[in-house]
C-alpha cells in the first residue's frame, strides 16, 4: 500500500486521464505509480519518456530489452 493516495482518472486533468486510460487497459487498472506522479505532471511526463528511452534509441534489441523488462519486473516483486 503506498503511503500517498494515488489519483484517479475522475482526479486528474483530460490530459492525464488518458494518461491513466492507457495504463488501465495494458494492466486492467491504472498503474499506482502514475496516479502518485500524476500529482506532479512535468515528473510524470519525464517518467514516461525514461521508460520509452530503450526502446526508442533502437540501442537494444527487442530480445535483450523484454529480459531487461522481465529482470526489472522480478527484482520489484511485480506478478506477471
Amino acid at each position: 500500500m503506498p503511503r500517498i493516495r494515488p489519483l484517479t482518472k475522475d482526479e486528474v486533468s483530460p490530459e492525464l486521464r488518458t494518461v491513466l486510460e492507457a495504463g488501465e487497459r495494458w494492466l486492467g487498472q491504472p498503474p499506482i505509480s502514475t496516479g502518485i506522479q500524476a500529482y506532479a505532471p512535468p515528473i510524470l511526463e519525464a517518467s514516461r519518456a525514461l521508460g520509452a528511452a530503450p526502446a526508442k534509441s533502437g540501442l537494444l534489441s527487442a530480445e535483450l530489452r523484454a529480459l531487461v523488462c522481465l529482470r526489472t519486473a522480478v527484482m520489484v516483486g511485480c506478478p506477471f
